[in-house]
């Protein structure tokens, strides 16, 4: 069995235990290798302290200024510390997987080049892409660790297109990585015949996913369809709860926007399943799990240019792809959404029933994400891993 080092400040871990769960669950769905975590936590304490919460999970706490002042100076103890884990524990990694390019890939190119092995590295349209263009003195450096990189794995197109050219690389180190969603069951579109949209997400982060636009959009859009609803799912904290209500307030919209609350993970597609379509374009989005959940569940979407899922669904006709600083195109995009419900619904399910939309689905992704593990860790981490199967976008 390969053993595969994975370095991820976006695993559960019991410092942070309410992190994303994207990577454990990708994780878990590969079962066929050992996978050593090794969970980063940026904290104000100086040094680097590890704690080991299962046989092959470890939490580490390690000590760096916020906004990514002297970044690689202080990963590099990180990667120290890494690396003498390994030796006192006598693990000889085949392959290490960095999932975030420009913070976690600065600590896997530490630890390969002393282990000899050869890494991966997730890149992340929205913290890498931030990252990557605040840090002008890193950019060097990024290409060199692009360069040693086996492969890179974006979530989504755009965010491969981007780091093409900004990194300089071939097209042949690229390989597509959707992110496995809560949800991905396939449900036959049903037509509503009324102009009901609906949104969902945290509302903890209203001013990423777009809110107050999306609010000035659906009161734009109300006045060629005065019947228009736009209900938002989500929870958050009470002052998020607050200030979300506060935009609908603001903008005269309550006839129009309806925040609706929690909604639970099980019941996400069946209730979705029932609206006209999906509406967020987000401002800042690595992928947006929620459009393909949505998208399973049989709704035409509005997502944003340039972010989240974007590239995935290109000549596809499955929704409007809006410009996210815009209220008139998103608006737009409503309209779009709602005049042309039924032909859409009926080219969605078309697409369902050709099986077009599997590579999102969790156990394509698995499939993937195994051969891409098993054919980098048997390269030769002075030579590129030969190209794998590309997924259709």
């Amino acid at each position: 069995m390969k053993t595969i080092i994975h370095i991820s400040a976006d695993f559960p871990d019991p410092i942070v235990p309410g992190k994303t769960k994207a990577v454990a669950n990708l994780l878990a769905a590969t079962p066929g290798f050992r996978h050593i975590v090794y969970s980063m936590n940026r904290t104000h304490k100086p040094g680097v302290i590890f704690s080991r919460f299962d046989d092959d999970h470890t939490a580490i706490a390690y000590g760096a200024p916020p906004y990514g002042i002297g970044l690689e100076r202080f990963l590099r103890p990180v990667a120290a510390s890494i690396q003498r884990d390994l030796a006192e524990r006598g693990i000889r990694p085949d392959l290490i997987h960095a999932h975030k390019f420009s913070v976690e890939g600065l600590v896997a190119v530490e630890v390969a080049r002393i282990q000899q092995c050869p890494f991966i590295c997730s890149l992340w349209g929205d913290t890498d892409i931030r990252i990557f263009e605040v840090k002008r003195g890193l950019r060097s450096r990024y290409r060199a660790v692009a360069g040693a990189a086996q492969a890179l794995l974006p979530a989504a197109p755009w965010t491969g297109e981007y780091f093409r050219k900004a990194l300089q690389i071939t097209d042949d180190k690229i390989n597509l990585l959707p992110v496995m969603t809560a949800a991905d069951a396939v449900l036959s579109p049903t037509v509503t015949g009324a102009p009901k949209l609906v949104s969902l997400f945290h509302l903890d982060s209203w001013k990423r996913k777009g809110f107050e636009q999306l609010v000035k959009a659906g009161v734009l859009a109300r006045r060629e369809r005065p019947d228009l609803t736009i209900d938002v799912f989500g929870t958050g904290k009470a002052k998020s709860i607050r200030a979300v209500e506060a935009i609908v307030r603001r903008n005269n919209a309550s006839s129009t926007v309806r925040v609706m609350g929690a909604l639970p993970h099980d019941k996400v597609q069946h209730v979705l399943n029932g609206y006209t379509g999906f509406v967020m374009a987000p401002h800042r989005e690595t992928y947006g799990m929620v459009h393909v959940e949505a998208l399973l569940a049989g709704l035409p979407i509005v997502w944003s240019q340039n972010r989240g899922v974007d590239g995935l669904f290109d000549g596809l006709d499955v929704g409007y792809r809006a410009d996210p600083t815009s209220v008139e195109d998103v608006a737009r995009g409503m309209r779009f959404l709602i005049e042309r419900e039924q032909s859409l619904k009926i080219n969605i399910g078309h697409l369902h029933r050709n099986r077009t939309f599997d590579h999102l689905r969790r156990h394509r992704i698995a499939e993937v994400y195994s051969d891409l593990l098993a054919r980098n860790a048997a390269a030769d981490p002075a030579h590129p891993a030969p190209e794998g199967r590309r997924m259709a976008s």
